[in-house]
């Protein structure tokens, strides 16, 4: 059956539309019918990141395989109040899941039937085993004795294991069994009982969480498979803005599509919470104006308020509580900005001490605070989060008048948009500074790779291959050092945070031979610096000045300080740098240096300058245009005539196909149009393009004219590759370029 007729059971999202979750979804799987020894995997995420659905999704894939492994989804919730509720409603669960899937009937499932209903629809070969299971957990029950019916409650995937009813079980959102009441430690039960399973399962939930509780206690899950459940790349995040927007009929440009994914850092429940808000508002999100406006109304009456209200409120519903807690967490973002010992905290929070700890706890779980050791600190890199702890501030402690406080928060934040774009293109366009400096070996290079003076008299102007042929001849070399430990800078020293991005600078320690002696250890501390021109004084003077403060705030003594400018440096400023020890290379430089330590591929992996990209419109002959601008790239990469010809042809076929197969909602064709070093890649796509067929590489060439022109694509070029991607399917071409 293919997904798109597949009727949802516990998912809320088809699975054509369920982004970016590919892997994550593939490795649950292959757990779920795995026969290794490690039974456990440890699912765990961020707040907000969809980690439900995905296992929803996997649920519904299990259920319609109708493989002999039974599915089993089962999410603890708060509002079960106490323990023993839980541990009721996760025996009907489990009981109403195998039944339905034994019976393969869905509707049992929405039926919602009760234990004893249960019992009745089982099959024959069932209804033994369920009969002794609810007997025996009726009985513990009406004795009351709390920890005996847990037990037996959450035994019952054992027993029936024993019945040969083998369950997958995925118990989600763990952290929610700390707002329960109860006798029983239910964690250290769950973790004793499925320590014993014979049969995959998973524990998910938020991840502070999931490592504290799996890992301490007098059971500890060991050797199991952990599997982190990010946030939305860049990508997949925008791919998400741009399918709620057609949903909802809410106009959006590529511009607020990439504000959205870097605003939400790749949060599913923040981007959806935005578009909700538009639609309620009845407005659409095409200019940053709209964007953020939306965004305040959320923060300060919608969604995102109502969200993080709900957290203070689930840990503490005292009001004046909570107000000395928001009045910490502010004072932590403004004035400290680094955590402080938590017995601080405790003595301006009016809550016993068990209390205050608990609390503490929970707010860590769902990251409004930062716990670790004996110190907390507000979250500072979630600025959503930061954004309504102020206005929480100004409103109820300093009593602030709204209407002032809306409106400095809205200009706050259309000030701040443009700075997480620039941030995101600055980050884009990162050497990989630390990646490089890992692979310094002691290897000999010709001095013109590292100094710029030195290029600059003997190579500039030249194109790639012919300074690395010239190098090679050149008699002056000097030696790198072994490197043996890198890391962004700002992990060792954190004011740098405010000047640059992390992937911009990096502390490199090693030795400067491998002798491994005191006297030659020797730390590189590196960072790029923005310059349209070649780099002046000035600025030379000013990053070593911050880049030798690092080395002095880490008591690092053989320093020395690599500063790379996208042009270079001005004569005087390499005089500035030659007085300060300081070596300064051009980006040019850098990338060549790569080449010739054959590591290129670590640096610029999120850019290629030979890319391009097209959207165009389906109809029209517009493959025609495609076609025209694909032979100008060809040419210009010195393809042969034939080729370019062979190229056009199988861009033609392959735009046709997109267009005559695809049931795409905005009508228009992706196009991206690689050239690398021996090869073209052509990747045509869009949003809804669908193969019939059971596989996408099963495609063979009976659908008449167009089957042929699948043939004759492969016939053409030196690759083709048919690929289900979450949002339809990807052809991609590959063209080699022989001299």
């Amino acid at each position: 059956m293919d997904n798109s007729e597949k009727k949802r059971i516990l998912a809320k999202i088809k699975p054509e539309n369920f982004i970016g979750r590919t892997e994550e979804f593939d490795s649950i799987l292959r757990h779920a019918k795995s026969e290794s020894e490690s039974k456990a995997m440890l699912c765990y995420t961020a707040p907000g990141v969809g980690l439900s659905e995905l296992l929803k999704q996997v649920y519904d894939q299990l259920f319609y395989e109708q493989d002999k492994i039974i599915p089993v989804y089962f999410e603890f919730k708060k509002s079960d109040k106490n323990i023993k509720d839980a541990a009721v409603r996760f025996l009907q669960t489990f009981l109403k899941q195998t039944v339905a899937f034994r019976r393969n009937d869905t509707k049992i499932l929405d039926a919602s039937p009760d234990i004893c209903e249960i019992s009745e629809l089982a099959i024959p070969s069932d209804g033994h085993w369920i009969d002794r299971l609810i007997t025996a957990c009726s009985r513990e029950s009406e004795l009351n004795n709390e920890s005996a019916f847990v037990r037996n409650a959450f035994s019952s995937t054992l027993r029936a294991a024993s019945q040969d009813a083998n369950a997958f079980v995925m118990l989600d959102n763990l952290e929610d069994i700390s707002y329960l009441t109860g006798e029983t430690d239910l964690i250290e039960e769950i973790k004793e009982i499925f320590s014993r399973s014979k049969m995959p399962f998973v524990f998910a939930g938020k991840r502070r969480f999931i490592f504290s509780a799996t890992q301490t206690g007098n059971t500890k899950i060991n050797r199991a498979e952990n599997l982190e459940i990010k946030p939305l790349s860049f990508t997949d995040s925008g791919l998400l803005a741009e399918n709620l927007a057609t949903q909802k009929d809410i106009n959006i440009n590529e511009q607020t599509r990439d504000l959205i994914a870097l605003q939400f850092r790749g949060n599913i429940s923040l981007i959806k919470a935005i578009f909700n808000s538009a639609e309620e508002k009845e407005t659409d999100l095409d200019t940053f104006q709209k964007v953020e406006q939306v965004y305040a109304e959320s923060i300060f009456g919608g969604k995102i308020k109502a969200y993080y209200d709900s957290i203070f409120n689930e840990v503490t519903d005292n009001v004046e509580i909570q107000k000395q807690i928001v009045s910490l967490l502010y004072n932590s973002l403004t004035v400290e900005k680094e955590k402080v010992p938590i017995e601080s905290w405790q003595k301006h929070i009016e809550l016993v001490k068990p209390k205050f700890y608990q609390s503490m706890r929970l707010f860590n779980s769902n990251e409004i605070v930062h716990l670790t050791s004996n110190m907390i600190g507000a979250n500072v890199n979630d600025e959503v989060l930061n954004d309504y702890i102020t206005k929480r501030f100004r409103l109820e402690l300093r009593a602030d008048s709204r209407a002032l406080v809306v409106g400095e928060s809205l200009t706050g934040f259309l000030k701040r948009a443009p700075e997480i774009m620039a941030k995101f293109y600055r980050k884009k366009t990162a050497i990989g500074l630390r990646e490089l400096l890992s692979v310094f070996d002691c290897q000999e290079i010709p001095i013109s790779l590292l100094y710029y003076n030195v290029y600059k008299d003997l190579h500039k102007g030249k194109d790639s291959e012919e300074i690395l042929s010239d190098a090679k001849k050149e008699a002056e070399t000097t030696q790198l050092p072994q490197i043996v430990y890198t890391a962004n800078t700002v992990s060792l020293y954190s004011p740098i945070n405010k000047l640059t991005e992390k992937e911009r600078s990096a502390v490199a320690l090693g030795f400067e031979s491998a002798s491994y002696k005191d006297e030659d250890e020797i730390v590189w501390i590196a960072a790029e610096v923005d310059s349209k021109l070649e780099a002046k004084a000035d600025l030379a003077t000013f990053w070593c000045d911050r880049l030798e403060m690092v080395a002095i705030m880490c008591g690092f003594e053989n320093y020395r300080l690599w500063l790379i400018s996208p042009e270079g440096f001005e004569d005087e400023a390499i005089e500035v740098l030659r007085s300060r020890r300081a070596i300064g290379s051009s980006r040019k430089q850098v990338e060549l240096l790569a080449k010739y330590l054959d590591v290129e591929d670590i640096i610029n992996e999120n850019s290629n300058p030979n890319e391009y990209e097209m959207v165009v419109p389906m109809g029209e002959d517009t493959e025609l245009i495609a076609a025209h601008a694909v032979e100008e790239i060809a040419r210009r990469h010195s393809f042969e005539p034939k080729a370019i010809n062979q190229i056009k042809t199988a861009l033609v076929e392959a735009f046709i196909n997109a267009n005559e197969h695809s049931h795409s909602p905005d009508r228009k064709i992706y196009q991206k149009f690689q050239v690398q070093d021996d090869k073209l890649v052509i990747t045509i796509s869009n949003r809804g393009l669908r193969f019939k067929g059971k596989e996408i590489k099963e495609i063979v060439p009976n659908e008449g004219r167009r089957g042929w022109g699948l043939k004759l694509m492969k016939t053409l070029m030196d690759d083709v590759k048919f690929e289900q991607v979450d949002d339809g399917t990807k052809i991609s071409m590959v063209k080699n370029l022989t001299k």
